[in-house]
């Protein structure tokens, strides 16, 4: 069987001259990746997960994210616009990417009008979601949303680019006591638990996010609590990634619901420590795991502040080891691409 094209279905991405060498959001980087990896395999074209019909061939693969729509209202549905004939309800090669975790976020479900069908319809749903959120789907009774979809659930971690955050940092004692946590603050975020799981007068907590656009380098306080808010942080800055690695040994991250917050992975890619729940979705035998009980999370804060230079090298190298090995783009989309193939080969080939 020939196989002409791979259609990639994802937030729009506009390329330019320097896009590989510049780190950007995570949205940006899937769909630049992408491309770059998978273009080794076929022909690729990049579309938006609003579209609607691209292909008649039933050679071609369909990979992508389910329809989203902050906006509301959206009619066209890529997975049952590209069927080849009327009652199917896909494309015989259609594949889910998807950040995924065991309950669907409220926001989320409400601008995905068609994800219970996409995912039904879909040959496999390549899971976005660390190891910690995979387990936790598997153990769903099968009666329940994500549990009926569980069987054709593939997990594959986030990308990061690692190369392009320069020279891990290395231990400096008098950055010991610096903190960085890099979200958008919404509930799931965890956020209360980080601001009670500090102790101002002992951690210098910086704090990165676009909900502090109008308070950049500057002290805030926020619920009695005092940090260095960041404003929006941008990763393609320079200066901004020597005043991370100058200023902070540790990233912290109390996420309740992150499939594999993108924000641990960036900050481990420049040699910070993880200081995270095991719900922020990532695990590592070098992270430090905090907690629901805020007395006992400070207890192991200080106890991280005060680990010998010894352990935080070898902790910091190993998560950055990890980062390039483990969420490689050519791991990630290499992944995807054999088991897609396996997976046709299969059908095709009885």
């Amino acid at each position: 069987m020939e196989m002409l094209m791979l259609h990639f279905f994802w937030s729009p991405y506009i390329f330019r001259e320097d896009s590989y060498n510049k780190y950007e959001a995570n949205n940006a980087e899937i769909c630049k990746h992408a491309r770059r990896v998978l273009g080794k395999h076929t022909d690729i074209h990049l579309e938006s997960f609003t579209a609607s019909r691209v292909t008649r061939n039933p050679s071609d693969i369909l990979l992508g994210h389910t329809t989203f729509d902050p906006a509301g209202g959206v009619s066209d549905d890529w997975v049952r616009d590209n069927a080849l004939s009327p009652g199917e309800p896909c494309h015989p090669n259609t594949y889910i990417m998807v950040p995924i975790l065991p309950v669907q976020i409220a926001e989320h479900k409400k601008w995905s009008p068609f994800v219970d069908s996409q995912f039904d319809a879909a040959r496999l749903i390549f899971g976005i979601c660390g190891e910690y959120w995979y387990e936790q789907i598997q153990a769903l009774p099968v009666d329940t949303p994500i549990g009926r979809i569980k069987h054709k659930l593939v997990r594959i971690d986030m990308g990061c680019e690692a190369r392009l955050f320069g020279s891990p940092r290395r231990y400096t004692p008098e950055s010991m006591n610096g903190l960085l946590h890099l979200s958008d603050l919404q509930p799931h975020k965890g956020f209360d638990l980080l601001l009670d799981s500090i102790d101002p007068s002992r951690m210098r907590l910086h704090l990165g996010s676009g909900n502090l656009r109008s308070y950049p380098n500057q002290r805030v306080r926020i619920h009695d609590k005092e940090v260095i808010s960041l404003g929006w942080m941008d990763n393609s800055n320079p200066q901004v990634d020597h005043f991370v690695k100058e200023q902070c040994a540790f990233y912290i991250h109390t996420s309740s619901l992150d499939a594999q917050a993108t924000a641990i992975l960036e900050n481990c890619a420049r040699g910070l420590v993880p200081i995270v729940t095991p719900e922020s979705g990532f695990r590592s035998p070098h992270a430090i795991y905090l907690t629901q009980d805020t007395a006992r999370n400070r207890e192991i804060i200080l106890a991280a502040m005060a680990m010998s230079p010894a352990e935080y090298e070898a902790r910091s190298a190993g998560v950055v080891e990890q980062i390039r090995t483990n969420h490689s783009w050519e791991t990630v989309f290499g992944t995807v691409w054999e088991t897609i193939q396996a997976d046709m080969r299969q059908r095709y080939t009885a």
